[in-house]
């Protein structure tokens, strides 16, 4: 090797194991654990969601029925704070009250359930009924259902289908997979079956 050649050579490792602690420390960083910054992540999560709970509560109390159902959805998975189902209701029948559909949908859902409420299958019809005619997609699922199997109420077949077969075409996954396992007709059947491929 030439001299220019060898200087170059012990430039190019010099400067290759100056930068090798720089690098390394870039990726072993051992600072903080992998535990303590998922702690720390989790607690901005729950900071956050704490956020949106008090911020969904102040614009509830005027009215604001997507943030009444927000609030519902919060207390009802329990982010932000503990799970609270009672609140959950109040916050749903509030967001309900004035013509949120998913509010109507989330009140059914607990009433039909008898979770943070009385279970009580008319009234829960009732609400999916409101939900489906305000346009949620889900009450209409879940009022077909209701319809098809008489609970809550009269049988009525042919609605039940109808309006579950309707849900299944708005891509509602559920639906589908009801039409499939309530028997409807055949050819209802195929195109629940065709919706999952």
């Amino acid at each position: 090797m030439t001299m220019p050649l060898k200087s170059f050579a012990l430039a190019i490792l010099c400067a290759a194991s100056l930068c090798a602690p720089i690098a390394n420390a870039q990726f072993y960083d051992r600072s903080r654990t992998e535990a303590e910054i998922a702690l720390e992540q989790a607690d901005k999560r729950m900071a956050d969601a704490k956020a949106m709970r008090d911020k969904s509560n102040a614009a509830c109390t005027k009215k604001d029925g997507k943030a009444c159902y927000s609030l519902g959805e919060l207390y009802r998975l329990g982010q932000g704070g503990p799970q609270d189902l009672t609140l959950a209701a109040k916050a749903y029948k509030q967001a309900c009250d004035v013509k949120n559909a998913k509010g109507c949908a989330g009140l059914a859902y607990l009433t039909n359930h008898g979770r943070g409420v009385s279970q009580d299958l008319p009234k829960a019809r009732t609400l999916y009924e409101k939900s489906c005619e305000l346009g949620e997609v889900s009450g209409c699922a879940a009022l077909g259902n209701m319809l098809y199997t008489g609970t809550g109420g009269a049988k009525n077949v042919p609605r039940g289908t109808e309006l579950l077969t309707q849900a299944c075409d708005r891509k509602d996954i559920w639906a589908c997979d009801q039409l499939v396992k309530l028997g409807a007709s055949s050819t209802e059947r195929r195109r629940a079956k065709d919706f999952f491929r």
